[in-house]
Order: structure tokens, then C-alpha cells, then sequence
């Protein structure tokens, strides 16, 4: 016989629970998780269409990004809330970025210590500003892992720079013949310094070689570039965007950031950043600052080191003239001139109100990378338009000095137009000459780059499309701010 408890447990369940009731508590919790979810993307949505103001944008991130960013969300929680460090990445991961804590990392990996802080101070105040404005932003996973990388890899070339600048005598040679390219970011400037590399008497820094000059684990040439192509890979699966606005490759020729970097960080993660901090909180932009407020900091130890990095670089080869390029030299043309007095300097123009907003979306593609909360496209474009107004005006008053046959100017029309023609002007304005091997390798590149271009995919070039008025500017904003540099070299 089966008693009455018997067969009530036969009912539930040996351990006393209800399986129908379990299940459909199982599944009501589920049901209540899902709605959640679908109430809270219905409000996401709501608030970015009607509540959201226009100037806030989201980051815009592909697949890839978003796995990265939620393989990574643990090891962040982990680092944030329980101070648990995951091997390898835990220490990248830390919030808030701290000064420290990167030397201390840069040191470990080197084996030195030997900062070399010089008595202008830029370093390692500079650092310590970039660092405290990134401590400011709401870095994403990846973006945790990035700035980190970046900052990191930086302080451990200084440190290798240092170390050599202190046991390897000086080569006098290089500030006797240098071609610098200047002007404002997206003047043409890439296109320009490219053409220019390719005469057979140049020479001109590749991206491997700026961002490990010193080579103090002896890799081969091979494995530095296939090392470097790997993370430039990545860079150009995560924001796809990026080659629609700038190319990448560890062999190009790469412009003097990642040299005057060991010094203070102009990097894609934190020169936005940099710039915020010079032009400080001020917002309104409507109106021309005739006490023009922004002090541009003494960089003549960046260049300093930018030169022995070159001189490294260069090691034994036979000497030849260096084609070097920054937009950022235009306010630290003083702190240039110190370094390479000899220099020829090329500066390229091109009407403001149609490259501010284009370097105003590639620095939005960079806090696509790096950000997760929403990106104020009106802070972008006054903080852009403040900086660099400043930094012609300055550039213009520091050339005024040079001689006339040190200067030239192009404009980004006529580079578009004829490029051969324009660096055969460039070329008559020093004294130079053209030959013909130099003139078939610009015909050889322009037809390469024609090629490249048109195979990006329209929908790519999509994510580069901007105007003014999306970054709250409009022409008479710009034009008011710039109107020397208008009056001077393009009306």
C-alpha cells in the first residue's frame, strides 16, 4: 500500500518542490527579465529621438566593438568593484588612469628608470594633464585598454630614448637639410608629405620605426612591421570608418606626433583631450578673445628628442634629407627652428570653414573607438576652432622671421589639381630640382592612391560626411575667428 506522504511526495517531487511551479517561476522570471530589457530599449530610443539634445551623438560602434567592449566588462567590474586584477590586462583596465601607476609599468617592461624631467616642466606635467582629462571621460572597456596601451608604449620609448640620447654620441648632419610640411588638419597635408618621400634623396620616418626608434630587443625589420600591421589591423576592424579619413600602415610615411609624443602625448586618444584642456571651459566662441587666452606650452625638449629619435632612426645609412610633417608644428614653430634652424618649411591652406569640420569628424571617429557615453559634436568643433585660430595666428607671427627663400606656401585646391606641379614650384622656391625617376614615382603613387580610394565602401565613406553646422559653427563664426589667416593667404 502507498501511504498518503508517499504518494504526496510522489506528487512534488522528491525534494519537496512543485516541478510545475518551479518551471513557471523559471519562466515568469525570464518573461520579467525580458521585458525589462525591452522597456529599457524602448526608453534608450525615446530619449536619443525626442529628449536628447541635438548636439549629443552616440558612439558608433560595428559588432566587433561591441564583443570587445563585453568580453571586457567583467575584467572591468572585476578592477572596479573588487580590486582584482585579471593577468596581463587587469592593471590596463583600472579606473581612474593613473601617472604612477603607467611608470611603473613602463619601468618594470625596460628595466630603467632614468626620466630625464626637464626644466621646463613639460614633461611629466603634460602627461599628468592628459591623464587627468581622460580620468574625465567615460572610456569604454576597449577604450580602458587603448589609452592605457598607448600611453604606456609611449613612456617606455621615452625611457629607451633617454637611455640612448645619455650613451650614443650626437650626429650634427640632420639640422643642416629638413623639409617640414605644416598646416591645418586636412589641409592636404598626408598627400603632400607622401609625394614628397618619394624622391630617391629623401628620407622620411615610417610608423614602425617612430613607434619603436631605438629597437632595443633587436627585432628584424619584418617582424617590427608584421608586429605593428597587427594592431593597426585591429584599430581598422574596430572603426572601419577610419580609412575612410586617414590611412594607416606600418611602412607609410608617419608624421612627427609619435616623435614629439615621448615628450608630451599627442595621440589619437588624448590630443582632443589636450586641446580641451588649453582652450579650457570657455564655450562661447561667438565672440573673438582679443587677449587670446590660450598659451601654447615650450616644447623645445620634444623637438630636441624628436631629432635624436631621427638621428637613431637613420643609424648608418647615408645621409639624406629628411621630409618630416605635423599640423601640429604650427604653434611651436619657435620650438622647431631652435632644433632644426636650416629647416624648409612647406605650409598648406585650405579654407577653414571646410577642414575644421573634417577634423572634427575624425576626432569623433576616435571617441567612437574609445567612449561610451554620448559625444558632444558642439564641444568638438568650438574646442577645434579655438585652437587652431590660435595656433595660425601664432604660426604666422613665428615664419614672419624666416627668409623668404626658407618658406613655401601651397594651397589645397592647386595640390589637388596638379600635386606634380605644385612640388615642382616647392621644389624651383629651394633651389631644388625634380628628376625624372622622383617625377615617375609621384605618377606611380597618385595612380596607386587613385586605385585604393575607390575601393573603399560607400557606406564607410559615409560615416566622414560633415558640415559645419553639425559641429555648431557656421563660415561667419569662422571667418570672424580667422580672419588674419583668410586676409593673408586665401582671399
Amino acid at each position: 500500500k502507498i501511504s498518503e506522504n508517499s504518494l504526496m511526495m510522489m506528487m512534488i517531487g522528491q525534494d519537496g518542490i512543485d516541478p510545475v511551479n518551479e518551471t513557471n517561476g523559471k519562466s515568469r522570471l525570464l518573461m520579467l527579465c525580458l521585458f525589462q530589457m525591452i522597456m529599457l530599449w524602448i526608453m534608450n530610443l525615446v530619449y536619443k529621438k525626442y529628449m536628447r539634445a541635438p548636439n549629443m551623438v552616440s558612439v558608433r560602434m560595428n559588432w566587433l566593438l561591441r564583443v570587445l567592449n563585453w568580453s571586457l566588462a567583467i575584467p572591468c567590474f572585476l578592477a572596479d568593484y573588487l580590486n582584482y586584477k585579471v593577468p596581463r590586462i587587469g592593471m590596463m583596465l583600472m579606473r581612474p588612469l593613473s601617472m604612477s601607476r603607467l611608470s611603473k609599468v613602463a619601468e618594470k617592461r625596460t628595466g630603467l628608470n632614468d626620466w630625464d624631467c626637464d626644466q621646463s616642466g613639460t614633461f611629466p606635467k603634460l602627461y599628468e594633464i592628459a591623464v587627468a582629462r581622460m580620468n574625465e571621460v567615460q572610456l569604454s572597456p576597449f577604450g580602458r585598454l587603448v589609452t592605457f596601451d598607448y600611453l604606456m608604449r609611449r613612456l617606455i620609448c621615452r625611457l629607451e630614448v633617454i637611455h640612448a640620447c645619455k650613451t650614443i654620441p650626437e650626429k650634427p648632419q640632420l639640422s643642416s637639410d629638413v623639409l617640414f610640411v605644416i598646416g591645418l588638419p586636412r589641409t592636404g597635408t598626408t598627400l603632400l608629405h607622401r609625394l614628397l618621400a618619394l624622391d630617391p634623396n629623401a628620407r622620411y620616418p615610417q610608423t614602425f620605426e617612430l613607434i619603436d626608434p631605438i629597437n632595443t630587443k633587436g627585432y628584424s625589420r619584418k617582424k617590427r612591421i608584421q608586429w605593428l600591421e597587427s594592431k593597426l589591423n585591429l584599430i581598422k576592424k574596430v572603426i572601419p570608418h577610419i580609412e575612410a579619413i586617414h590611412e594607416l600602415g606600418a611602412e607609410e610615411a608617419e608624421e612627427c606626433l609619435l616623435g614629439l609624443s615621448v615628450q608630451v602625448p599627442l595621440l589619437p586618444v588624448t590630443f582632443r583631450h589636450l586641446i580641451r584642456h588649453c582652450v579650457g571651459e570657455e564655450k562661447d566662441f561667438t565672440q573673438i578673445d582679443p587677449k587670446n587666452t590660450i598659451k601654447f606650452p615650450d616644447l623645445y625638449d620634444a623637438y630636441r628628442l624628436y631629432k635624436r629619435q631621427l638621428e637613431f632612426i637613420a643609424g648608418n645609412d647615408e645621409p639624406k634629407r629628411w621630409v618630416l610633417k605635423c599640423p601640429a608644428h604650427l604653434p611651436f614653430i619657435e620650438n622647431l627652428l631652435q632644433v632644426f634652424p636650416q629647416a624648409k618649411i612647406v605650409w598648406t591652406h585650405r579654407d577653414p570653414a571646410e577642414s575644421l569640420p573634417s577634423l572634427s569628424s575624425m576626432f569623433r571617429t576616435f571617441a567612437d573607438m574609445c567612449e561610451y557615453s554620448d559625444i558632444n559634436l558642439y564641444a568638438i568643433g568650438s574646442e577645434q576652432l579655438l585652437f587652431w585660430s590660435a595656433a595660425v595666428k601664432k604660426a604666422d607671427q613665428q615664419l614672419a622671421t624666416c627668409s623668404a627663400n626658407q618658406v613655401a606656401n601651397v594651397t589645397f585646391q592647386n595640390l589637388l589639381k596638379d600635386p606634380i606641379a605644385v612640388i615642382s614650384d616647392i621644389y624651383s622656391s629651394f633651389g631644388w630640382s625634380v628628376s625624372p625617376e622622383f617625377k615617375q614615382n609621384m605618377i606611380d603613387y597618385l595612380d596607386r592612391n587613385k586605385n585604393a580610394r575607390s575601393t573603399i565602401p560607400p557606406h564607410l565613406k559615409q560615416f566622414h560626411n560633415y558640415t559645419l553646422q553639425e559641429y555648431g559653427l557656421d563660415r561667419a563664426v569662422v571667418r570672424r575667428h580667422m580672419a588674419d589667416y583668410y586676409a593673408r593667404h586665401l582671399d
